[in-house]
């Protein structure tokens, strides 16, 4: 797979995240990461000029991710052995079922939507 393909999943699913991520994924929540994980691995293969070329873009979605998500509480960092930070981070807004089950690293609870 290309960058520009990644990248344009990596978009896709922070768009996602900000819009209300949905509960009934939520113990499926690092597969929905999947891409950012692909281009953490593909990143040290571009040379110097694809890696500047492609830095600003990166660098913006990454920012939109953090912003839309929170870290989380007692993360495994301990075994992850690289820098995968999105990882360790969960959704800040949600959307489902207002008494759904959610990992016990999402804490505090993000915003459920759903909920009013």
């Amino acid at each position: 797979m290309s960058v520009t393909a990644v990248l344009s999943h990596c978009r896709m699913t922070v768009k996602s995240i900000e819009a209300g991520f949905d509960l009934q994924w939520a113990f499926d929540w690092s597969n929905e990461l999947h891409h950012r994980d692909q281009l953490h691995k593909m990143w040290p293969l571009l040379s110097e000029q694809e890696q500047s070329r492609w830095q600003p873009i990166r660098s913006r979605w990454d920012e939109r991710f953090r912003a839309a998500t929170a870290p989380m509480q007692n993360p495994d960092a301990a075994v992850r052995q690289d820098d995968r930070w999105w990882q360790d981070r969960y959704p800040l807004r949600v959307t489902g079922e207002p008494d759904q089950k959610l990992p016990p690293l999402w804490s505090p609870p993000p915003i459920n939507l759903d909920a009013s």
